[in-house]
């Protein structure tokens, strides 16, 4: 990306997504309090529904942080128009980066159009290698557990096709080092916070302190 191109994203990032881009959206905005948070969210949501399809690309082009603030404005603002570069990505195996996955999107948009998207990623991803850790450049873990919230919404059951004994995801050598609950919790608190809902971070950072402390 050119020097100009990489400002009109940064110009773009501070113009949709609230509190200045993808910083809030890292930690703060999970432990805001609840008045702040849910003001936040509003202001996402809304800058999600407004910004242009160009303006989300760039942003998408850009980098990891910008990267950032364009998969939550995309998710926050139920982008469908976005699903095809979002297929496109990932069927190129560019399903994340630092700090973001599009996993997320396909969860808040939560049609069976992006569990098949999730479908055809993983018919892929599960037959490449771990990564060193560190160096990830896929989300085979994230990936299932998003199919599996979806399977849970929608009624259907495409990740069965990867479950079971002898499945893809058990000869897959990473599958032994993911807890897929863990995951799909991680999956529901992200559609939540993206609703503008309480995602419980707070809640339970206060839960844990209490814990140990006694």
């Amino acid at each position: 990306m050119n020097d100009d191109n990489f400002r009109r994203a940064i110009r773009a990032m501070w113009r949709w997504s609230p509190n200045g881009g993808y910083q809030p959206l890292l930690v703060g905005a999970w432990i805001w309090p609840r008045p702040r948070q849910a003001w936040y969210q509003f202001r996402l949501r809304c800058g999600g529904r407004w910004a242009p399809v160009k303006d989300l690309d760039l942003l998408l082009d850009a980098g990891w942080r910008t990267s950032v603030a364009a998969i939550w404005l995309i998710a926050a603002g139920r982008r469908a128009d976005m699903r095809p570069r979002i297929e496109r990505e990932m069927l190129a195996g560019r399903p994340c980066g630092h700090g973001w996955s599009y996993c997320t999107p396909l969860a808040c948009l939560g049609t069976d159009a992006d569990a098949r998207v999730l479908v055809a990623y993983l018919d892929n991803a599960l037959t490449l290698p771990v990564e060193q850790e560190g160096l990830e450049t896929q989300c085979q873990g994230e990936a299932l557990a998003t199919l599996l919230y979806l399977d849970e919404q929608l009624g259907t059951s495409h990740a069965q096709q990867f479950l079971g004994d002898g499945g893809a995801w058990e000869r897959w050598p990473g599958s032994s080092e993911v807890d897929l609950q863990v995951y799909a919790e991680h999956v529901r608190g992200e559609v939540v916070f993206a609703a503008g809902g309480d995602p419980g971070v707070r809640r339970r950072m206060r839960e844990e302190r209490r814990g140990g402390g006694v």
